[in-house]
């Protein structure tokens, strides 16, 4: 759905009136739809322009949508005007590079950081781009990729254990699985 009038993303368009953006309205945020080599344009006016002033780097994050390639979504906001903004930026499944924006925002150190441990996206120019959650030799797969190798592992544990499943060790409240505990869990 299409921003209403007058809202931040109208400010964007006219202030980038030669870069491709594509709007809508998010249940919070404007969401701003821009390609990569727009991407790093788009961001530090965000962050520089004095109608705009995103001094704050809420979240940044990977979202892998398989053979279609990656996304990095950077969620804004800015102290002085009070208003959102959802930055997406989508990258090709044989390309995941995308300029770093950890000298805009001093967060995105360790934002960016995480994305590449946990989806492989690399941040061209970040000043340090080493593991921050995984070992070093640990750099061969990305556990938050759908084709992480251990995904199909943890579904063919659920399918072969069932209802069992409450068996098989600690249980997240939310999994489905109703767990009682056993006499010998609980004097354990």
């Amino acid at each position: 759905m299409a921003p209403e009038p007058g809202t931040v993303a109208d400010v964007f368009l006219e202030l980038l009136s030669g870069v491709e953006i594509t709007p809508s309205q998010g249940i919070v945020d404007i969401v701003l739809i821009v390609g990569r080599d727009d991407a790093r344009r788009v961001l530090e006016t965000a962050k520089t322009h004095p109608r705009l002033a995103f001094d704050f780097l809420r979240n940044l994050c990977g979202v892998d949508y398989e053979d279609q390639g990656m996304e990095v979504v950077y969620h804004l906001y800015s102290y002085e005007h009070r208003h959102n903004v959802t930055v997406r930026v989508k990258l090709p499944a044989d390309d995941l590079h995308i300029p770093t924006v950890s000298d805009l925002w001093r967060a995105a150190d360790w934002h960016e950081r995480e994305a590449r441990d946990m989806f492989g996206i690399v941040f061209d120019g970040h000043p340090n781009l080493v593991p921050l959650l995984l070992p070093d030799d640990m750099l061969d797969h990305f556990p938050l990729r759908k084709s992480n190798p251990l995904a199909p592992l943890e579904e063919w544990q659920g399918e072969v254990l069932g209802p069992k499943m409450g068996e098989a060790g600690h249980i997240p409240p939310g999994s489905g699985f109703e767990v009682t505990p056993s006499v010998a869990a609980e004097e354990a």
